[in-house]
């Protein structure tokens, strides 16, 4: 409830664009900022696949050898 009189407050001061001109750069920065956790954490199982991916190669090269 408080989240809500604090857009009615900010609606009420600035006006309504700017407030949502407000809210939209707020949600933008923070979808870029959950983005790039989601691509840090990607980057690492991309890593950890790649050694798998190694491994697997040398152990299969290996047994044919």
């Amino acid at each position: 409830m408080e989240n809500a009189q604090i857009i009615v407050q900010a609606i009420s001061t600035v006006g309504f664009p700017a407030a949502m001109c407000i809210f939209t750069c707020y949600f933008l920065y923070k979808e870029q900022k959950d983005h790039a956790q989601e691509m840090a954490e990607i980057k690492d199982v991309i890593a950890k696949n790649n050694e798998i991916l190694a491994s697997l190669k040398q152990l299969i090269e290996d047994k044919l050898n």
